[in-house]
């Protein structure tokens, strides 16, 4: 532990603690607001809907629009990259170095079973619900309030605070990639889109296309809304004169796999949809995909008669059986990394089939290429065909090294508590972005977790259970949270800005 500075907090820190503190209550209301107006936006990136200037579309050109109105109006000078990314800088100096807050404004889309509208977004009982309040827009906002309470307390540091806002995190980052290519960047950058304490490592990122044969049934199979999220539903259509057919079969069904099943009339057909459960596809547990709910129920029931339809469904029930790679054949695990995930977000008719999306985090010890060569086997056994959409290589950083004890004990020291560092299955712009570090600031949501010895593991009561996750139905964020956030960035951020003074912040 040679290398550590600060462990423990000093006086002048303790003082500003508390006026961080108080600054925050005094603009939470104000906060709020602008929180519920960012969450408002339905910026979902789709590089299909690019137009000159948007190239996410305009929905993301939007948010982009309203958050750089807002800094400008509080006295910040702005920058829009070309409608990749935005930036807002805390002050005018010139030629001074910057350090980073790295986040992003894209959100993705809503998916099914929402008890509340995701882009009606409110505030109850110290909560705020919408898509995008917990990724990342709740976060994001964190950032500039930084910038305003370092003004509003003349908290002066040696580099310039830069925020960067990204508009396409949550489809590839062709955002941040851009910026790094075509822009200048900070010295030093927080990724501001993760969780406390620190993260040194993720998963590698393949993200697949497979065109599945399949007969006149399953061509029609549509599911999900992403591939980074798990499908809440999966829904198919049979003629209307089957309904005697389909409800005999179903009914042969035992009671569990009945209860996620609807057999309803739409658009003069019948439609059958299999209910499951969403969530981020980078964290499974407690997520159930709705594709393999419905082919298994099909197949269980007899109503594949089609030789092409049946194989398709054998190969996607097997290749989605769980969501660690063990029916695929591809499970992988390490010690830094844990185990490979894999989810089939997306089921989309395709000419003579059907496409389903996979998204594979897979650890440092897994080979992206055998994978692949895996999944094309199986793939082309059936007639198919396999593409990649993306491949993005695990990112590593020493848990040991200097920067990520200095934050961690940091934050230790804000929390009164002992911590690890982590390493996910969840993307960030650390990826992409050189010299940069994924620092909160979120918490766990599994029980147990504490700052300052009290609870951080909060949840609505009056969402349903299973829902309030980020990339599931009536994701929320706990304002209290974002208010610890913000404290633990307000002791970081000085100190950060003196250990690059002083080498002890190097490349990572």
């Amino acid at each position: 532990m040679s290398h550590i500075t600060d462990p423990d907090l000093s006086e002048d820190e303790i003082r500003l603690a508390a006026q961080l503190d108080n600054w925050f209550d005094a603009h939470r209301e104000e906060f709020v607001q602008d929180l519920l107006q960012w969450v408002a936006h339905p910026s979902i990136a789709d590089e299909k809907l690019a137009q000159p200037g948007k190239p996410f579309g305009a929905a993301v050109d939007e948010v982009f629009h309203h958050v750089l109105a807002r800094a400008q109006a509080l006295g910040f000078s702005t920058e829009n990259h070309d409608g990749y990314a935005i930036s807002i800088y805390a002050d005018d100096r010139e030629g001074v170095p910057e350090i980073g807050l790295v986040s992003h404004l894209d959100v993705v889309p809503p998916g099914d079973n929402w008890q509340y509208a995701p882009f009606e977004p409110f505030e109850k009982e110290g909560f705020v619900i919408g898509r995008g309040a917990s990724d990342n827009k709740g976060p994001a906002l964190v950032d500039l309030y930084l910038l305003r309470a370092f003004r509003d307390l003349g908290i002066t540091l040696s580099h310039k605070l830069r925020i960067i806002y990204g508009g396409a995190e949550e489809i590839g980052m062709n955002d941040i990639r851009y910026l790094a290519q075509h822009g200048t960047l900070p010295r030093f950058s927080l990724i501001t889109d993760g969780g406390f304490p620190v993260n040194y490592a993720q998963k590698g990122g393949l993200n697949l296309a497979l065109h599945i044969p399949a007969g006149p049934l399953l061509t029609g199979l549509r599911a999900g809304v992403a591939e980074n999220a798990v499908p809440s539903s999966a829904a198919l259509r049979f003629p209307v004169a089957q309904r005697a057919q389909v409800s005999a079969a179903l009914a042969t069904l035992g009671e569990a796999q009945r209860a996620v099943l609807t057999l309803e009339e739409a658009e003069g057909g019948l439609r059958l949809v299999a209910q499951g459960k969403s969530g981020h596809a980078a964290f499974p547990e407690g997520t159930q995909n709705a594709i393999p709910l419905l082919l298994d129920a099909l197949l269980a029931a007899g109503l594949l008669d089609d030789p092409a339809d049946l194989r398709a469904a054998q190969l996607v029930s097997k290749l989605l059986a769980d969501p660690w790679g063990e029916g695929a054949g591809i499970a992988a695990e390490d010690a830094a990394t844990g185990k490979l995930t894999l989810n089939g977000g997306l089921a989309i008719p395709a000419e003579g089939g059907f496409e389903l999306w996979l998204d594979i985090r897979y650890p440092l010890a897994a080979d992206s290429a055998a994978l692949q060569a895996s999944l094309r086997t199986a793939v082309e056994a059936t007639g198919g065909s396999l593409r990649v959409l993306r491949d993005d290589a695990p990112m590593h950083i020493d848990k040991n090294s200097p920067l990520v004890q200095q934050l961690l004990h940091t934050y230790d020291a804000v929390a009164q508590t002992r911590s690890e560092p982590f390493s996910m299955g969840g993307a960030t712009h650390a990826r992409v972005l050189p010299n940069s570090i994924t620092f909160g600031p979120g918490f766990s949501r599994h029980a147990g977790g504490t700052f300052k010895g009290q609870a951080t593991d909060l949840r609505p009561d009056f969402i349903r259970a299973g829902h309030g996750s980020p990339h599931g139905p009536d994701e929320f964020v706990v304002l209290d949270n974002l208010k610890r956030g913000f404290g633990v960035y307000g002791i970081t951020l000085p100190r950060l800005d003196r250990w690059l003074q002083d080498g002890l912040a190097g490349d990572v």
